[in-house]
């Protein structure tokens, strides 16, 4: 175990670090366009070092500081995932049971069988093991809209899942955006206030909050910046799976809570629960990213989307956390940083001269696949006018006998007919020309 010590001056690594990040961060932000970056590093008893960079909004704003607060993205998902384990160790709900227990009335769609949604547990939703697509059709990062947090959930009952429940992880927003709205039909809460009152309230976590007027009225947040959009949104309806925003402070406060095992909040087992993959080889818990930085064995999440890309991991053998916070999505500082900053700080284990590879939390284009042939199609051209993109163009055609969809990330897949009208492709995404109007993977398609 590293031993960092707090004395003053040059004999401590972190505050090597941190002079060394004074020294290159302002030409990094020059040099990469991003208005601010902000950089926290703790141990399982104190944030040791922690610093903004920049201002709040580009070309503007206020200059940025350790509590100033960033939208966290799908880093929130830890924070709800936690908010779940909490409520399981309450007996307000259970990980095992199907969600219909709490959810009577909820269903969803399925090529495999029928009523799967009687089978589907918390674990599978915090797991992504459910089946779920990515994207619900009220509430997505293609089409954010201003619909509710639950009018959000309810649609997802218009989905279909692209694999039998259980079968494998794919990483979707829509289980851990379902786990939330459990919460508050259990509770009779709204999901940030639960939250807020068995998680971040006893961490003393001030600056932080799933609450979306909460957020709005804050003079002192970071505005985020996506390349092509004048305004990226605040308010999202994907709430608990990417509504979060906190200071770096508090997000080393959070990761101090891990640090210490639960900080006697949560009972050991259930951390331990939240640690395991449910399958072999998965790289991911409930609701964390189980990976490496600098070939260090880290534990977190990362985020992006909406202007803003975060890490916040820590490494449990060395009891060291790093968080970094940008607003922009427009270049790779964030990882880069987070590892760097994990190397530096345990010089002792050998290291890779190349990077690790990012961990990837968050796939924003359609995949490619193979599947039978389908008939009865015609050469159409789609528009996808997404949120905070650019438009994209997508093709349906028909080219010897086989009915392919060309997306407008520059992937094709084959498709077959499950219904009238309805088209399911080897990845499980459906393509929906029953619709108006049609839909693949519940975004919407306009045409040409």
């Amino acid at each position: 175990m590293l031993a960092l010590g707090r004395a003053d001056g040059r004999g401590n690594p972190v505050l090597r670090v941190g002079d060394e990040l004074r020294r290159r961060v302002p030409g990094l932000l020059d040099e990469h366009g991003l208005p601010s970056v902000a950089v926290g590093v703790c141990d399982s008893t104190a944030v040791l070092w922690s610093a903004g960079f920049g201002t709040t909004r580009a070309g503007g704003g206020e200059p940025v500081t350790a509590e100033t607060a960033y939208g966290m993205q799908s880093c929130s998902k830890m924070y709800t995932a936690t908010a779940v384990l909490l409520a399981v160790q309450q007996g307000l709900v259970e990980l095992d049971v199907p969600i219909t227990r709490y959810l009577p009335e909820f269903r969803v769609n399925s090529s495999f069988e029928d009523h799967p949604e009687r089978r589907i547990t918390l674990r599978h939703l915090l797991g992504h093991t459910a089946g779920f697509t990515h994207e619900a059709p009220v509430g997505s990062n293609y089409l954010v809209g201003r619909e509710s947090f639950q009018a959000h959930c309810d649609s997802i009952s218009d989905t279909w899942l692209r694999f039998p429940v259980g079968h494998h992880h794919q990483y979707s927003n829509l289980g851990i955006d379902l786990a939330g709205y459990i919460l508050q039909c259990c509770s009779g809460q709204p999901f940030h206030e639960f939250v807020r009152r068995v998680l971040l309230a006893p961490l003393g976590m001030k600056r932080t909050t799933f609450n979306p007027r909460e957020i709005m009225r804050d003079p002192h947040r970071a505005i985020g910046h996506a390349a092509g959009t004048a305004r990226v949104p605040v308010r999202v309806p994907m709430v608990a799976a990417g509504g979060l925003y906190t200071s770096v402070n508090d997000a080393c406060r959070y990761l101090q809570f891990h640090l210490t095992g639960g900080a006697s909040l949560l009972d050991p087992a259930l951390l331990a629960e939240m640690y395991a993959a449910p399958q072999p080889d998965q790289g991911y818990g409930l609701g964390l990213a189980l990976t490496h930085a600098a070939d260090v064995p880290v534990r977190g999440h990362g985020g992006g989307g909406f202007g803003f890309l975060s890490d916040m991991y820590w490494a449990p053998d060395e009891e060291i956390g790093v968080v970094v916070l940008t607003n922009s999505t427009n270049h790779p500082l964030h990882w880069e940083l987070a590892e760097e900053i994990f190397r530096d700080l345990i010089p002792t284990r050998p290291h890779r001269t190349a990077p690790s590879p990012k961990p990837v939390t968050a796939p924003t284009t359609f995949q490619a696949g193979t599947a039978a042939a389908a008939e009865g199609a015609w050469n159409r051209d789609y528009v996808i006018r997404a949120s905070g993109v650019r438009d994209g163009i997508a093709r349906l055609r028909k080219e010897n006998g086989v009915l392919l969809f060309d997306h407008w990330a520059g992937g094709t897949v084959r498709l077959r007919e499950h219904l009238p009208g309805l088209y399911v492709s080897a990845t499980g995404e459906m393509l929906d020309l029953t619709r108006t109007p049609p839909t693949y993977a519940n975004v919407r398609l306009h045409q040409h």
